[in-house]
C-alpha cells in the first residue's frame, strides 16, 4: 500500500536549493552503431541483453492501478526533480516523512511518465535518432548472480541511492509499463570503488539484489588474463536514458593496467554498462567514462557529438572486470 503524499510538503521542496548530479558524458564515433535489441542480428547478444538492467528512481515507477491523486503528486515532483535536482528533492522527502510506502507484491505492472521523451530531457533536435523515445533509467548494470549485479561506483555514490532506485531489466524499445516481476530492490552494496589516476582508476560498485533474478541468467565475465588491443567490443546499456541499446563496430584502442580505450557509441546512461567481448559474449568491463554527449547545432537544439573512428579519437573509458575482486 502507499502511503499518500501530503500536498503541503510540495511547498517545503519549492525552497530547497539545487543540487547538480554529476554526468559523465559519452560520444558518437564515426557511424552511430546502436540499434534496438529485439532488431540485432546476433542472437547471442539479443540473449545477453536479458542480463543487462537500468537504474530508475523508484518514485518514476507507479503502480498501474494507482490513485489518480497519487499519480499527480508524483507528476508534480517529477517537475520539481527537474528544477531542484534529485538529491534535493529525495533529502526533503526524507525529512518531511513524505516517502511512499511500497507494495512488494511482484505480481501486475508498473506505469511512468511517457511524456518524458530524449527531445523533452535532453532538449535534442527532432532530427535527432531516437528522438521521441522515453528516458528513464540513470545508469546500466548487469547480472553476475543470481542475486549480484555490477554497476559504475559514480553510479552508487551513497545507500540512498541503493534505496532511492530500482533495477529494470527488460526495459526495451515499446515498452509502455513494466512488469514488477522485472524490477528489483538494491538490498546492500557489497562492494564500491571510485578512484582516479592513470594507474589507480576505479569505478565500480557490486550490489544483492532483494531477491535471485527470474528468467535470466548471469553473465559470463573474464576471470583471468586481459583483454587485447584490437580486439572487437560490443556495449549493451542505456544510452541517454533511453531503452535498450546494442552498440557494435568498436575495438579495445588502448590498454592501461585497471582499465582500456574503446571508441564504444555510448553516452550518459551508459555508465555501468557491460562490456562484451564480441567473439566470446564474456564481459570485459564496465563503462566508466567518456567524452561530451551532445553540442549545440545551429537549430538552437542539440545533436549527438560526432568525431572520428581511429585510435586517437576513442574516449571512452572501459574498467576491467578482472579488477572487481568481490565477484571473483
Amino acid at each position: 500500500m502507499k502511503k499518500q503524499l501530503l500536498t503541503a510538503g510540495l511547498c517545503v521542496l519549492m525552497s530547497a536549493s539545487t543540487v547538480a548530479l554529476s554526468a559523465t558524458p559519452k560520444i558518437i564515433y564515426g557511424e552511430d552503431n546502436r540499434q534496438e535489441v529485439q532488431d540485432y542480428p546476433d542472437a547471442m547478444f539479443r540473449d545477453l541483453a536479458k542480463s543487462t538492467a537500468g537504474m530508475v528512481r523508484a518514485s518514476a515507477l507507479r503502480t498501474e492501478s494507482g490513485s489518480s491523486i497519487g499519480n499527480d503528486l508524483a507528476d508534480s515532483i517529477d517537475s520539481l526533480r527537474a528544477i531542484l535536482g534529485d538529491s534535493a528533492i529525495d533529502n526533503m522527502l526524507a525529512d518531511n516523512g513524505l516517502q511512499t510506502e511500497e507494495d512488494d507484491s511482484t505480481e501486475g505492472f508498473y506505469t511512468f511518465n511517457t511524456s518524458n521523451t530524449l527531445r523533452r530531457s535532453m532538449g535534442v533536435c527532432e532530427k535527432e535518432r531516437f528522438s521521441n523515445q522515453v528516458t528513464l533509467p540513470r545508469c546500466s548494470g548487469f547480472l553476475v548472480g543470481e542475486d549480484i549485479l555490477v554497476t559504475a561506483g559514480h553510479c552508487v555514490t551513497s545507500m540512498s541511492d541503493c534505496t532511492n532506485f530500482r533495477w529494470v531489466f527488460d526495459y526495451t524499445a515499446g515498452t509502455s509499463k513494466i512488469k514488477k516481476s522485472d524490477v528489483y530492490k538494491c538490498k546492500e552494496v557489497i562492494g564500491r570503488k571510485q578512484t582516479l589516476g592513470l594507474f589507480a582508476t576505479k569505478d565500480y560498485a557490486v550490489i544483492r539484489l532483494d531477491r535471485k533474478a527470474e528468467d535470466r541468467e548471469p553473465l559470463k565475465f573474464r576471470k583471468r588474463g586481459s583483454v587485447k588491443k584490437n580486439d572487437e567490443i560490443v556495449v549493451i546499456g542505456h544510452p541517454s536514458g533511453l531503452p535498450t541499446k546494442i552498440a557494435d563496430g568498436a575495438k579495445v584502442t588502448k590498454e592501461r593496467f585497471n582499465f582500456f580505450y574503446a571508441n564504444l557509441d555510448t553516452y550518459g546512461g551508459n555508465s555501468g554498462s557491460a562490456v562484451f567481448n564480441k567473439k566470446t559474449g564474456e564481459v570485459e568491463g564496465i563503462l566508466i567514462q567518456g567524452a561530451q554527449d551532445y553540442v549545440m547545432s545551429s537549430e538552437g537544439c542539440y545533436v549527438s557529438n560526432r568525431t572520428g573512428n581511429t585510435a586517437d579519437d576513442a574516449k571512452e573509458k572501459v574498467f576491467k572486470i578482472t579488477k572487481v575482486k568481490e565477484i571473483k
